[in-house]
């Protein structure tokens, strides 16, 4: 289970903003700590690139993940502007879909604010004061 706490390096928040608006991710992308060629197959991971836990990674599987504030998803955000159960991530036959839970703050995939999107390998997702980089591995066919 995830957790963090404050991140240094997000920009200041505007007193009119209901979360925090960080900068364009101009640094090196952390390494990515795990050989995506063993990943089970229909599996993708979450990169996180800013914020809290910087090069942390989290292997997805099909069946998806809700991602939530702390203790009440299955990958946990130690953040308050991120809702109890804020976006599911998931696969259907062969795509990989985010769907925000009717979230107060919303979810973002490359700065845009999403409902349902389908997702493609290097996108970028942001939830609170993270971002995560979506990762698939290479095709194996």
């Amino acid at each position: 289970m995830a957790t963090s706490s404050n991140d240094p390096d997000l920009s200041p928040v505007e007193a009119t903003s209901a979360i925090p608006i960080v900068e364009s991710f101009s640094g090196e992308m952390p390494a990515v700590n795990l050989d995506m060629t063993d990943l089970p197959d229909g599996s993708a991971v979450l990169l996180v690139i800013r914020g809290p836990q910087v090069g942390d990674q989290f292997v997805l599987t099909p069946a998806g993940v809700v991602i939530g504030r702390a203790g009440d998803g299955d990958l946990s955000l130690d953040d308050v502007t991120v809702s109890r159960k804020h976006a599911h991530i998931y696969r259907t036959n062969d795509a990989w879909f985010l769907e925000d839970l009717q979230s107060l703050n919303g979810s973002y995939v490359n700065r845009s604010r999403v409902d349902k999107t389908e997702l493609s390998g290097g996108e970028e997702i942001q939830i609170g004061k993270y971002r995560f980089a979506f990762l698939l591995p290479l095709d194996r066919s």
